[in-house]
């Protein structure tokens, strides 16, 4: 641990003092600045001449990610080769706060971060307040949720939570001379350095349509509408134990061959996209107004895809 003095009354270097090394494990203060720098450099995000707050919190998220991922693994291992009875929690809402401060609080690193950080000319406090919160919950639901996965976690249990990817959650709100405004909550505007998409985990997701029989007997799926759900993991550590559990996101997209073409080439372009937009619907906003018939519809959607895409 590093003492509360280097933490807070170390001189602050600068980004050239300190040279670029990959130390993905790293909890000495200097191996930790040697990776956060790594990332900067050589899983860059910006231009090469900034190392400002913003892309300081993206370059620590990254290496804390590191730590992360070898848990990560190491806790998949140990499910395949135990094969428990597994929990899985499925919530339409999951209200995390921010992922840099609980991960490193959870890994026992804090102090080695804030002067790896102090080296590199910055200070924790301010790289952790770059983190916008991710958009998947609104209150006590979502915060419930989370707290159930940070439990399961720090309590060794094999679990998996189950949500959708909303691209613009519930609402960001703003007060101006008119009163309370609201707007999208675009978390995603940049990207999210905790999640993972497994572009090996995709699943069809059918709506609508009627069962048709064939004159063999057979059974088949027609004239419906066919979407994809395909996954995004995000890690949840345990507080003091190296079991890294899984918060699978959901993200709806439609394929390439749905989209029309010929259709866009003759100026139709909503015909042309029009399972596309369909699919960025499923995902688009927590709890869509349903005072509208087309929003209880949404709602329904939304709910029959995330049950059906967890339950594949």
């Amino acid at each position: 641990m590093a003492s509360a003095t280097e933490t807070n009354g170390a001189r602050k270097g600068d980004l050239s003092s300190v040279a670029a090394a990959a130390h993905p494990t790293a909890k000495d203060p200097s191996e930790v600045a040697a990776n956060i720098k790594y990332h900067a450099q050589y899983t860059p995000h910006f231009s090469p001449l900034k190392f400002e707050p913003e892309q300081a919190f993206y370059a620590t998220a990254d290496s804390v990610r590191d730590s992360l991922i070898q848990r990560w693994n190491e806790t998949y291992v140990h499910f395949h080769r135990e094969d428990p009875k597994q929990t899985y929690y499925l919530s339409m809402e999951y209200l995390q706060g921010r992922a840099l401060t609980n991960a490193i609080g959870n890994l026992g690193i804090t102090d080695e971060y804030a002067v790896a950080l102090n080296k590199l000319g910055h200070d924790l406090e301010n790289v952790v307040e770059q983190e916008p919160d991710a958009a998947l919950g609104n209150g006590g639901l979502g915060r419930l949720a989370s707290c159930f996965l940070d439990s399961m976690a720090t309590l060794n249990l094999p679990a998996w939570g189950y949500g959708l990817r909303y691209r613009y959650g519930l609402f960001k709100q703003s007060f101006t001379e008119k009163g309370q405004q609201e707007s999208a909550e675009n978390w995603l505007e940049k990207f999210s350095p905790w999640e993972i998409v497994r572009h090996d985990v995709i699943y069809p997701i059918r709506f609508y349509g009627k069962v048709e029989v064939t004159p063999s007997g057979a059974r088949r799926w027609v004239d419906g509408e066919q979407l994809q759900a395909l996954a995004y993991d995000v890690p949840i550590p345990g507080y003091g134990t190296n079991n890294t559990i899984s918060l699978r996101l959901w993200e709806a997209k439609a394929a390439a061959e749905d989209f029309d073409l010929y259709a866009f080439n003759e100026g139709d372009y909503e015909k042309a996209a029009h399972l596309h937009s369909k699919a960025q619907q499923i995902c688009a906003v927590l709890y869509p107004g349903d005072v509208t018939e087309e929003g209880k519809l949404l709602r329904l959607k939304q709910q029959f895809f995330l049950c059906s895409a967890s339950l594949q």
